[in-house]
């Protein structure tokens, strides 16, 4: 990356779209990005000098600048949302980060600049004791009178691996790769080429194998695991296990998170790696943690 040491930040955006361009990005969220970019460029326009925002050197731009756009972009009415703002501190903080991984700038100046609080309601997730009881109450209704295995499999899957309802609900008796000893992944795979960044296998404990294995046996599956709509198995969860486990509802967004905040306060797992398991984009993956960051934030606070 020899070649980006000493670009203007105008040239600097012009080899960031071309590094888009390679990269699993869908054609209006690059446009998305570049575009926020050059009002970002315009922005820093000076009024009495030469330089144009866009001839200004890398090493010039400084967290203020950035801080100062942000502020300017909350007042204009032509930014329209808060969704607007956040995705353009989004687009700053991905270009600098790249800028900075590439070895051009030896600091991110967007680095510590923080997402505005509840800009976007926060997720909601299960405590450690709501998953307890949202598994307890699953058991129950697997060995009960109707054997009702799925809500089980489902949240025992989903609590471990912080899968999405569409990549559980692909999910077939094939994708389940076993190894010794009774371990196991699961294979989350996209036909897609642009999708395929999202390819993932996610290991599994032996309980969750055994449920899985018990699940296949009770439904004689041969292909995919689940033989219903998601919206199905949601119905199943808010009428049969979230009130035995004492909740108002339960979802499949509520199981990912929950899966998601275990992990990201653990600090067992790096950003990189975070971002792999739920098979994020680095957009995807900076907006998540914005938002595991306010939650555990919000959590510890409580």
């Amino acid at each position: 990356m020899e070649r980006l040491k000493g670009l203007t930040l105008g040239e600097s955006i012009e080899e960031f779209e071309r590094h888009l361009a390679q990269r699993p990005v869908a054609l209006n969220t690059r446009k998305a990005f570049v575009g926020d970019l050059r009002i970002f460029a315009r922005h820093l326009l000076p009024k009495t000098a030469e330089l144009s925002g866009s001839d200004l050197p890398l090493s010039g731009i400084t967290t203020d600048h950035i801080k100062s756009f942000i502020s300017a972009q909350e007042r204009d009415s032509g930014a329209k949302n808060p969704k607007s703002v956040e995705r353009r501190l989004t687009s700053l903080k991905v270009f600098f980060k790249w800028l900075q991984e590439r070895g051009v700038l030896a600091t991110d100046p967007a680095d510590r600049i923080a997402y505005k609080p509840l800009l976007d309601p926060l997720p909601e997730y299960l405590t450690e004791d709501q998953a307890r009881a949202i598994v307890k109450a699953a058991r129950m209704i697997a060995v009960g009178e109707r054997l009702e295995a799925r809500p089980l499999t489902v949240i025992m899957l989903v609590l471990q691996t912080g899968i999405k309802k569409s990549e559980c609900l692909a999910l077939t008796a094939a994708d389940i790769e076993r190894g010794e000893q009774d371990t196991a992944l699961i294979w989350i795979h996209y036909a897609q080429k642009h999708l395929q960044f999202k390819n993932r296998r996610l290991p599994i404990t032996t309980e969750c194998l055994q449920v899985i294995d018990s699940h296949i046996r009770r439904y004689t599956i041969q292909d995919k695991l689940f033989d219903c709509t998601g919206r199905n198995l949601e119905y199943m969860f808010n009428r049969k296990v979230a009130p035995l486990a004492g909740l108002d509802c339960l979802t499949f967004e509520m199981l990912r998170w929950t899966c998601a905040v275990r992990e990201f306060r653990s600090g067992q797992f790096t950003s990189e790696q975070m971002q792999v398991k739920y098979g994020l984009s680095e957009v995807g993956w900076l907006e998540m943690q914005a938002k595991l960051e306010r939650l555990v934030r919000s959590s510890d606070n409580a």
